[in-house]
């Protein structure tokens, strides 16, 4: 059993209004989303945040008070529903049933995307409720609300969507009413071309928060660095620049290489 959690609670803001329920071929972008997902989950719930009025008749999700953005909708659902958890946000009108079905077959808690490029699409994603409940209780001790401390926590299984022949314009987010023009997706370097599988016994980012050890952070930047998992090392760079300035540029550094160029 699976249930699909589209999570469509966003402001919109670079879009220049709700872009959820925009029309494009006649259907609504999250439309897309549902029915990709239908094909694969059993279920469908729409995690609308604020945006609860423009969905009467479908089944909604009420966002956790624990945390802010997609947070919100993943600790909600986690303790909510037992099934296998999907997720993908509902701007990702190229979305196929395949990136579902691979996340799906994942063997391990969490599974996610990658672009060749090491930058993680971490809104696209799988979660098991009952490996996720208590990283997610630790979490809001924190009061952390990244979603990448999701996958740095929790035993994840990182997919290569070179290895899975997954295009990455099927991953691919809608910003602005031009994205929808066909544009050509550039990547830049190839570094991340096969799945692995990370696990940390004690996650460096609970040493750091709990108790200040800054050395098994420097360890898991090193460690996604090696692998090619560029954009979760840019996160944990910009937890090191609480303390060491630098980390502060090499962190805005990285997410410049493995940002992903919408170029017509």
């Amino acid at each position: 059993m699976a249930l699909l959690v589209v999570l469509a609670g966003g402001r919109s803001r670079r879009f220049g209004r709700e872009k959820c329920t925009y029309q494009i071929g006649g259907r609504r972008l999250i439309d897309y989303v549902i029915e990709a997902g239908r094909e694969v989950a059993d279920g469908v719930v729409i995690a609308a945040g604020n945006n609860a009025s423009l969905y009467p008749g479908e089944r909604i999700l009420q966002d956790s008070a624990r945390f802010s953005g997609p947070l919100a909708a993943v600790d909600a659902a986690v303790n909510m529903f037992n099934e296998e958890l999907l997720f993908a946000p509902c701007d990702v009108p190229n979305v196929k049933p395949r990136v579902f079905e691979d996340l799906l077959s994942a063997r391990a808690p969490v599974a996610v995307w990658v672009f060749p490029n090491g930058r993680v699409e971490s809104t696209i994603f799988k979660a098991s409720p009952e490996a996720v409940k208590p990283v997610l209780n630790a979490l809001a001790l924190h009061k952390r609300n990244r979603l990448d401390d999701l996958f740095r926590t929790t035993p994840t299984l990182f997919l290569s969507t070179a290895q899975h022949d997954i295009e990455p314009a099927w991953l691919l987010n809608v910003n602005r009413p031009a994205d929808l023009e066909g544009m050509a997706v550039t990547l830049g370097e190839e570094v991340f071309l096969r799945d692995i599988l990370l696990s940390w016994p004690d996650p460096p980012l609970f040493k750091w928060l709990g108790g200040g050890e800054v050395d098994p952070l420097r360890e898991e930047f090193f460690k996604y660095v090696e692998v090619g998992l560029l954009s979760m090392a840019a996160h944990v760079a910009k937890d090191l620049s609480s303390i060491f300035r630098g980390f502060a540029v090499l962190a805005e550094a990285i997410y410049s290489a493995v940002d992903i160029e919408k170029a017509r």
